[in-house]
């Protein structure tokens, strides 16, 4: 369960004083989305767990000198996009490139009532229809969705961490929307997002 905004800057200005706990805490609760969204950028699984220990490390040595943040999910992905995309340049490797995202967490709870067979096997037929979709977007399509939906991300947040303006990251995921509408022919953008929910 997420740390509500108060309890994770309270976590945040007890690490920054130098509480191991604290770390430890925003280590645990970030490591997994931090992963998820690296998958992105960095397909090779153990590099990318090596880049975030590397990066909590970094930030435990330079905790003092760390501005407050409003978001600490939204610092820690900047920051590992930044380390990702720095590390690429620096290896002349091509790690932003990869074509699929990471397996995205699916399923449902099953419904106790006797129907709900029928409309699970349903929701997991567009749940699959979906992240087959996906894949097939653009690479900025796919991050602009993993950012938004998978991360819980605003368009604001977008736009800072992909170096673009508000328009062009409400733009960007419309069409993505669209596009995702026309591979799944899944009625309507509504029904695309209510799938959303389930991820």
């Amino acid at each position: 369960m997420s740390q509500k905004p108060d309890e994770e800057t309270l976590l945040w200005l007890q690490f920054k004083n130098g509480d191991r706990e604290a770390f430890a805490a925003l280590y645990q609760q970030h490591s997994v989305p931090l992963i998820a969204y690296g998958m992105k950028l960095c397909p090779d699984r153990d590099l990318l767990k090596d880049q975030i220990q590397e990066l909590f490390v970094e930030l435990w040595h330079s905790r003092e000198n760390l501005s407050p943040t409003d978001s600490v999910k939204f610092y820690l992905l900047k920051a590992l996009r930044y380390k990702l995309i720095r590390q690429e340049k620096n290896s002349h490797s091509r790690l932003a490139r990869a074509k699929a995202l990471n397996e995205f967490r699916g399923g449902l709870c099953e419904d106790p009532v006797e129907t709900a067979l029928i409309e699970k096997e349903i929701h997991e037929s567009q749940m699959a229809l979906l992240r087959k979709a996906i894949k097939e977007l653009t690479l900025r399509q796919q991050e602009i969705v993993q950012l938004r939906y998978y991360q819980g991300l605003s368009n604001e947040q977008i736009a800072e961490l992909m170096n673009m303006n508000y328009q062009s990251v409400s733009n960007l995921l419309y069409r993505a929307l669209c596009r995702l509408k026309d591979l799944t022919r899944i009625p309507s953008l509504k029904a695309i997002l209510l799938l959303f929910l389930f991820v």
